[in-house]
Parts: structure tokens; C-alpha cells; sequence
């Protein structure tokens, strides 16, 4: 596969992905995080255990043994978990933003790692992308999101931005040698694992209904399964800076489906860091 054509595929998942913030915000007020990433993971690992079955998918049991493959799901499951708890503190806003600083730390990491250099024009990409995302989220309420104050939320949700550097740099690194199937299913299948104790011992009742259950078929099916495999194969192919880079504009593309979808409307500052992002991409292509 040639890299433009892992940047599609990675483009693709973005989109798909930028779909969950609503859905996740909803779904929240009825179950609890730990709980909330159970369910979702739990049912994107019997999803992909069906799909693999259909089309006879071979799954190299190798990976079990890999240390690396285990640290992938804790990563996966506290990036969530992070991002779960730390929206409840602080503005959805700053939690795109800080969520997305991701951006800043794959590079260096790519760098010490995985011996990648960096694109010429990263640099200058970086120049725009980053003002893209900040006017992106502060449009409608600088004030806001501009604050000084870090709160706690802020800091949780840093750590999960942290939490999905990792998890690019050592996903490259299995995918060196598995298959995006067996690295996604065995990743889902221990996030799984790992959030039972929480949604077994949560305080907060469950409320699963018609919405609920239709949010957690949307999130395990399209987000987690569909994303996760575009997103995935396409990093296999496409060095891990770029690929950041791309996956980032889901920020631009959640706004988006907020325009389409949801009849919102877009303030001047909002357009100038959508329009800084395009730009940015742009650079990197």
C-alpha cells in the first residue's frame, strides 16, 4: 500500500471517530466510564471475533506473548478512562484541545523510538495546525477555554493525550510484525478486560435503554472496530508523525458534523482555525 493511501484510510477513521464526541457525551449521563468502556470494548471484541470468522482472517497467536501487546490495551484503556473522568472537570473544548496535543509529543517520541525522521515541512505544518486547533475550539468562548487556570480535569485529560502518543508509537512498533486484525483484537480484548472490575463495582446505576444501546452499537461497531482497522492499517503503512497529523483533523470534522447534523453555527474564529488546519494538512501531504 502506498503512503498516500494510508493517509486516506487514516483520514477515514478520523471522520468516523469524530462522530463518538456526541455520541460519548450522551452515552456518559447514563453509564459510567469504566463501565461505559466495558460495554464498548467487550462488544467491539466479540464484533471483530465475527468478522474474523467470516472471512476466515488467519490470527498469528504469537502476539499473545508480546509485552508490548499488553501495554497497547493498558494504554488504550486508560487513554479512555483518562478522557472519560477528565471531561467531567473541564470544558469539552479544552478536552479536544488537550486530547489533541498528541500531535506535539508522537514526533519526539518517533524520533527517540522508532528512528523516524521528520518531514521537511513538518515544522511549518505544526505552525498552523496548532493555532487551527486552538481557534477551533476557542471560537465560540475564548474566555473560556483561554483561562489560566489548569484544572484537575485539564491534567487527566493530559495524561490520556500522553496515554495516545504511546499507543501510536507502540502500535507502529507491532505492526512490524502482526496484522492490524490481531493487534486490534487483542488490544480490544484486554481494554475489555481491564474495565470489568470497574463496571462491576461502579456506584452509579446503569441505565441501559433503547438510546444507550444504540450509542454503544455505534461506538463498538463504527468507532472502535471500523476506525480502529482504518486507522491501523493505515499507520502500518504511513510513518507515525504524519499519521498524527492527519488523524487530528477529526477536531475539524467533529465541528463539522455539528454544522451538518446539528444545525450549529460556526463563529469567524471558528472558520479561520478550520481553514489553519486544511492548511496545515496541506504542508504535510
Amino acid at each position: 500500500m502506498r503512503e498516500r493511501q494510508a493517509l486516506f484510510l487514516i483520514v477515514l477513521s478520523s471522520i468516523v471517530w469524530s462522530t463518538s464526541f456526541p455520541a460519548v457525551k450522551v452515552g456518559l449521563e447514563q453509564i459510567p466510564p469504566g463501565a461505559f468502556i466495558f460495554l464498548r470494548f467487550f462488544t467491539g471484541t466479540i464484533f471483530y471475533l465475527i468478522f474474523m470468522r467470516i472471512t476466515r482472517v488467519k490470527f498469528n497467536k504469537a502476539i499473545l506473548k508480546e509485552k508490548l501487546a499488553y501495554l497497547l490495551g493498558l494504554l488504550t484503556f486508560f487513554s479512555y478512562l483518562f478522557q472519560y473522568v477528565g471531561q467531567k472537570f473541564t470544558l469539552a473544548s479544552r478536552t479536544a484541545l488537550i486530547i489533541n496535543l498528541f500531535v506535539l509529543w508522537v514526533p519526539i517520541l518517533a524520533v527517540l523510538f522508532l528512528k523516524e525522521k521528520l518531514p521537511r515541512r513538518y515544522g511549518l505544518s505544526l505552525a498552523f495546525l496548532l493555532p487551527g486547533m486552538l481557534l477551533l475550539s476557542a471560537g465560540k468562548n475564548p474566555q473560556e477555554i483561554l483561562r489560566p487556570e489548569i484544572t484537575k480535569g485539564d491534567f487527566i485529560v493530559l495524561l490520556a493525550s500522553i496515554c495516545w502518543a504511546l499507543y501510536t508509537i507502540i502500535s507502529k512498533n507491532l505492526l512490524n510484525r502482526y496484522s492490524a486484525h490481531e493487534v486490534n483484537l487483542v488490544t480490544f480484548g484486554i481494554t475489555a478486560a481491564l474495565s470489568i472490575p470497574f463496571a462491576l463495582y461502579s456506584k452509579t446505576p446503569f441505565n441501559v435503554n433503547l438510546q444507550s444501546s444504540l450509542l454503544l452499537l455505534h461506538l463498538s461497531l463504527g468507532c472502535t472496530v471500523i476506525a480502529y482497522y482504518l486507522y491501523v492499517t493505515g499507520l502500518k503503512y504511513a510513518p507515525a508523525t504524519k499519521s498524527t497529523l492527519f488523524v487530528s483533523l477529526e477536531v475539524l470534522f467533529s465541528f463539522l458534523i455539528a454544522l451538518i447534523f446539528l444545525g450549529e453555527r460556526w463563529a469567524p474564529l471558528e472558520l479561520l482555525g478550520g481553514a489553519l488546519m486544511l492548511v496545515a494538512v496541506a504542508f504535510a501531504a
